[in-house]
């Protein structure tokens, strides 16, 4: 019997929700005719059933779903007694026969059957989803200093999934944690709020959605290099630097969209040096990288903005900040910075306010994240940083969030990373 001659059988019994059982198919006898139960695949082992046969060898019922044997197969053939005979699994009114599954939240429930009882029962993954009720409930019942909401777009993901594809940035390891610190101890005065948007017009690079991608690490860094660049040359080199340079070409260690290491990011992007957005864009996925090794602009096709440019953009040597005065003089000074901090459930359902670590939904899954911190304010007397995120303009405030600034919320000022930009000329200020 061919697999086409099995199709045929079974979209015509599955109308009779399935032959074990069906109260609408005919009464037979079939397998017990002639006791006629078959080793094996026999393709003459069959009756004729609505149209169509049935079959009463081995082979009829190969799968845990839908089968083509007759409907006294398992009583006759296997010895089974009609009470216990296989019944679907039910859900909302709806029958599912083994194998056949359904999605509850972000987790999936497969019908299965027990070979030996034929009874069948739910299967269901049991993992956490990145979108919590309890978690909304939780923060907007009040006391909180910033409200939560269920992001569409992350429903009917896995919070294990978020972490990974939403954030992306790998542990530090021991020897990067050692940096010393770059001390400033500047006593000067520091503006209430400061917003690099604010004092350098046009040179802060937008908002990027990193897609599902753990891209973090690139997109923050790329980031933070993009506005340094505008703001050192006066505008003279602004434009938004390609993350996608570092997804696809730094593979070196890295893994792409499950993750990277920012030192080996830095390091990259002071050797190798980055592309524009335009030469090379976002993906969300890691591409072929298009460039050798030690190419200039020109040989990758590029278009520099200043005559005098061939070689790639380059950065510095990176520098830690840990201190938050440091940091707000570093920001001032220079423009944005990157910082790591710690994520748990609860950021993923920030809206807007000054975020704060509520302790609702899961406390046991986390991860790291690559962040670009663009300045300071007060809002009534809570200090916070302004910090953009990579998750699109729908997410938070327009693609932003506030976090409680002093007090290392969420880690954020444990490593906070600051570096100068090659500019190859700067406009006259």
């Amino acid at each position: 019997m061919t697999n086409t001659k099995h199709l045929l059988v079974f979209f015509a019994l599955i109308c009779a929700c399935a032959a074990y059982w069906g109260p609408d198919l005919p009464p037979g006898p079939y397998c017990g005719k002639t006791n006629g139960c078959c080793n094996d695949r026999q393709d003459s082992c069959s009756h004729r059933i609505l149209n169509t046969l049935c079959y009463c060898d081995e082979f009829c019922n190969r799968t845990r779903a839908h089968d083509d044997c007759c409907p006294d197969y398992e009583p006759v053939c296997l010895g089974l007694s009609p009470g216990n005979l296989m019944l679907p699994c039910q859900h909302n009114g709806k029958s599912y026969f083994p194998e056949q599954t359904r999605t509850e939240d972000c987790n999936l429930c497969e019908c299965v059957k027990d070979p030996i009882t034929m009874n069948t029962d739910w299967h269901c993954e049991d993992d956490p989803c990145l979108m919590s009720n309890s978690v909304v409930e939780g923060v907007n019942r009040g006391g909180s200093s910033w409200r939560a909401y269920n992001y569409p777009e992350f429903r009917n993901k896995k919070l294990k999934e978020g972490l990974i594809y939403k954030l992306g940035t790998f542990p530090l390891n021991a020897e990067t944690r050692r940096m010393g610190p770059l001390r400033y101890d500047k006593d000067v005065p520091y503006p209430t709020q400061f917003d690099a948007r604010t004092r350098w017009p046009g040179f802060i690079s937008p908002i990027i959605d990193q897609g599902w991608c753990g891209s973090d690490w690139a997109v923050s860094l790329a980031g933070v290099a993009s506005d340094r660049f505008a703001i050192q040359s006066n505008g003279a080199e602004n434009m938004v630097l390609s993350p996608q340079t570092l997804l696809s070409c730094n593979i070196r260690a890295q893994q792409g969209c499950h993750g990277g290491h920012i030192d080996v990011a830095w390091n990259f992007a002071r050797g190798h040096g980055l592309v524009d957005e335009n030469c090379f864009p976002y993906k969300a996925s890691v591409t072929r990288c298009p460039f050798r090794p030690r190419g200039n602009l020109i040989q990758d096709g590029c278009v520099p903005l200043v005559k005098r440019r061939t070689s790639r953009y380059k950065v510095g040597p990176p520098a830690k900040l840990s201190h938050e005065k440091d940091i707000m003089y570093d920001i001032m000074e220079s423009g944005p910075v990157q910082a790591v901090m710690t994520v748990y459930q609860d950021f993923f359902h920030y809206r807007d306010g000054v975020y704060r670590r509520s302790y609702h939904g899961n406390n046991e899954l986390k991860g790291f994240h690559s962040v670009r911190i663009i300045g300071w304010g007060e809002d009534r007397g809570d200090r916070y940083w302004l910090v953009a995120n990579s998750w699109g303009r729908q997410w938070g405030e327009n693609g932003y969030f506030r976090i409680a600034r002093g007090s290392n919320e969420a880690d954020i000022e444990s490593f906070v990373v600051t570096g100068l930009s090659d500019v190859t000329e700067a406009n006259q200020k």
